[in-house]
């Protein structure tokens, strides 16, 4: 890795300061280019120079760097225009090796130019796997002797937050979010502490909490999802938390409440988690959660087996899970769509329903929708289902169906 010093000028007139950083204090400079590379021991230099500014400052800056680094030079445009926001853009991601062990500098940005090096700064780590060791501010202080430089590499945190808050927002995974939640509980530890106040206790095991839950949901596992994940967030302790959000992670603070109240909907009471009813009736909630997020393929899976364990309930079997009482529904299901022995509407499960063909009709489109799904279209038809069928009978029919068949298990849900 190549410790690079991404930095911009500007046009104006810098004065000499000693920049100093924690307990590092460069030489006197009006550069802050220079105090970086002092500091940081930088071995390359990318400096973004405007026409006005290799003008003004070009020959006086290349003189201030330490002769053994690399100096590259690359010309920008002013940003004035979306046109040449975007070249600005390319330009500083073109100017990047993935090799390069990245430090920005936007003391001397000009107009918009701190803002597209953040996003850039952003860019390049999630799209080039470039690693960021910091963005920086030099920030002169004239009636001092000494100019602080600001670490503004949390900003680039800020930006994870945004994009895991927009995951959760429009799919409901807490994924990102919980690992965040866990990477700042590690890092807290493995800096070391830097008070004598205490440190996080619950934002690790809050991280894996819900992440947990969303893989449960993802990977449509509604037992684990009930039975185990959503009691270990039922268990968490709200005070405790949210004193540690506010200290360590301020902006889950304003998702906290919103992933405890998305979640606890799928939720049972301790005391309900061994009665199959309710069981059902939950599944049937993750199921309309799959059909909000429009997780489509999710929805298939469910519903089919949704359907054997709603009619195992009404038949009295307790042991919904049991293969050979599920193995004893599906055949009956399978003969009321002429697959069976002894095809016919004439079933025992039958009369758990209002309307027997409409119960027909929907294991059939279920089963051929779910094996397309699961098989990945891995068999020869000559009419293949269209993906867009499949989604728009998850977002406009399946829960309609389900409820218009069920209707004691599926109230005011």
């Amino acid at each position: 890795m190549t410790k690079t010093l991404l930095t911009t000028i500007g046009t104006g007139d810098y004065k000499s300061t000693r920049y100093v950083f924690k307990d590092r204090v460069a030489d006197s400079t009006g550069y802050i280019a220079q105090a970086l590379c002092q500091i940081f021991e930088i071995e390359k230099v990318i400096i973004l120079l405007t026409p006005q500014a290799r003008s003004k400052h070009w020959g006086s800056l290349q003189a201030s760097l330490p002769a053994d680094v690399e100096l590259q030079d690359r010309n920008i445009p002013s940003g004035e225009t979306e046109a040449e926001i975007w070249t600005l853009f390319e330009t500083l991601v073109d100017s990047i090796d993935p090799a390069d062990e990245i430090i920005f500098d936007i003391t001397h940005a000009f107009r918009s130019i701190p803002v597209l090096v953040l996003l850039g700064a952003a860019f390049l780590r999630k799209a080039k796997k470039v690693p960021i060791q910091g963005i920086y501010y030099g920030l002169y202080r004239p009636e001092e002797s000494q100019s602080p430089i600001v670490d503004l590499t949390p900003a680039l945190r800020l930006l994870d937050w945004l994009t895991a808050t927009d995951k959760f927002t429009t799919t409901g995974s807490a994924l990102e979010l919980g690992e965040l939640l866990r990477t700042i509980h590690r890092d807290f530890y493995r800096r070391g502490p830097t008070s004598e106040a205490p440190g996080p206790t619950t934002l690790q095991n809050f991280g894996k909490v819900i992440k947990d839950i969303s893989r449960s949901i993802e990977l449509v596992r509604p037992v684990s999802l009930i039975e185990a994940d959503l009691p270990r967030l039922q268990r968490q302790s709200t005070q405790r938390l949210t004193q540690e959000v506010g200290e360590f992670a301020k902006p889950f603070g304003l998702l906290l409440q919103s992933i405890q109240d998305s979640y606890a909907q799928l939720a049972l009471p301790p005391e309900a988690l061994q009665d199959e009813v309710l069981q059902i009736q939950k599944q049937f909630q993750l199921l309309k959660w799959y059909a909000d997020k429009q997780f489509s393929v999710q929805a298939i899976l469910l519903a089919r087996e949704w359907v054997v364990s709603a009619l195992c309930i009404c038949e009295g079997i307790r042991n919904y899970r049991e293969r050979v009482y599920r193995e004893a529904i599906e055949r009956q299901l399978g003969s009321m769509t002429g697959k069976g022995d002894t095809p016919g509407l004439n079933q025992p499960v039958a009369s758990h329903v209002s309307d027997p063909q409409q119960l027909a009709a929907c294991w059939s489109r279920l089963t051929s929708y779910r094996n397309d799904v699961a098989h990945t279209q891995m068999s020869e038809v000559e009419d293949p289902i269209p993906a867009e069928r499949i989604e728009e009978y998850v977002s406009t029919r399946l829960l309609p169906e389900l409820c218009s068949l069920f209707p004691s298990l599926t109230h005011n849900l």
